[in-house]
């Protein structure tokens, strides 16, 4: 069975728009139990407050793991940023607000990159947590649900958002920058709802799907894709890639990790199922590719491993400054994975 929260996420949100879209009220803000009502005409970011607690930012932490809690009913969504080793499960170092805020992704900069529902994509610039807002773009081209996102270079270069449901239709990757928005659209027949995106650094793009499963490989983050053969995932997930270009999926029905090789498009299985402490989708490698981060919703905390290719080990967890009145939804380490 697919993550639960995940689903209650995403499939709530795909019945109510698609009844929307059909009514022709594309316009009007969709009530959904769990997830706040947001209209989707909304193109803008909006950051509410950044605090830092105990330290002046000037002096905040550069490196860490980021947290995002996704608020229900107009409640703030929040990024938290932990300091990078927090096995003492410490308090978080600093905060942003941000509006409907769902993901989040660093690139290997440490510039951070937040999806936010049906409210598009903003990138708060690193290397210092939760450093300023640089910019962002609305949903553009697409219309649909933002969910998930990744670039090697989010303020200067080509960032790919997991467009889960693109208006009525199956979802796809956007391909956007801060400055023009999002120009390109990248669809396959085998995309549905898209869960989880990467990028290479050598311009190559994966989108992780369900309905059916499945892993669809865009050469050069261009063209109509091919479905990767020998992708094993039970469900899909987030995606990462290591430092040796290992493509790391996180399934979210199992729960459990698996590392590919290739994936262009032929997948070899290097790596796991590596189970899970408990359920999570949306987790991130750090810089070294030694540690890896997984929300855990099972458990309401967030779960710390020591990776390789060949194996997953439990480390530590920590709730410290979690909400009760927010759901957990992603954890990415800053910077991320250089691959």
């Amino acid at each position: 069975m697919i993550d639960l929260q995940l689903s209650r996420y995403l499939g709530i949100y795909a019945a109510a728009y698609s009844m929307l879209a059909a009514c022709g009220g594309s316009q009007m803000p969709i009530a959904t139990p769990g997830i706040m009502q947001q209209s989707r005409a909304v193109a803008t970011t909006h950051i509410l407050q950044s605090t830092v607690y105990g330290i002046p930012a000037a002096d905040s932490a550069k490196k860490g793991i980021y947290v995002s809690e996704h608020g229900n009913s107009g409640a703030g969504s929040i990024v938290y940023g932990y300091s990078k080793d927090n096995s003492n499960n410490a308090a978080p170092i600093c905060s942003k607000s941000v509006t409907q805020a769902f993901s989040v992704a660093v690139d290997p900069k440490g510039n951070v990159i937040v999806t936010q529902d049906f409210d598009g994509v903003t990138v708060l610039k690193g290397p210092r947590m939760c450093g300023p807002v640089l910019g962002s773009f609305g949903t553009g081209i697409w219309g649909g649900l933002a969910v998930n996102a990744a670039s090697t270079d989010a303020a200067n270069g080509t960032i790919a958002v997991a467009a889960w449901q693109e208006g009525s239709g199956p979802g796809g990757i956007e391909l956007c920058t801060l400055k023009a928005g999002c120009t390109t659209n990248l669809r396959n027949g085998s995309l549905n709802f898209v869960y989880g995106v990467a990028v290479a650094k050598d311009g190559d793009c994966w989108a992780a799907s369900s309905q059916p499963t499945a892993l669809v490989y865009f050469k050069g983050c261009s063209g109509s894709g091919v479905v990767a053969t020998g992708y094993v995932n039970r469900e899909p997930g987030g995606l990462d890639i290591d430092k040796n270009g290992n493509l790391v999926s996180f399934d979210g029905g199992v729960p459990a990790v698996y590392v590919y090789s290739g994936c262009n498009p032929a997948c070899i299985v290097v790596g796991g199922p590596f189970t899970l402490l408990g359920q999570s989708s949306f987790g991130h490698l750090d810089q070294s590719s030694t540690k890896l981060v997984a929300p855990d919703y099972q458990y309401d905390q967030i779960d710390v491993y020591k990776y390789s290719r060949t194996s997953l080990t439990y480390e530590y967890s920590f709730s410290n400054g979690l909400s009760s009145g927010l759901e957990l939804v992603s954890a990415a380490y800053d910077p991320g994975s250089k691959e």
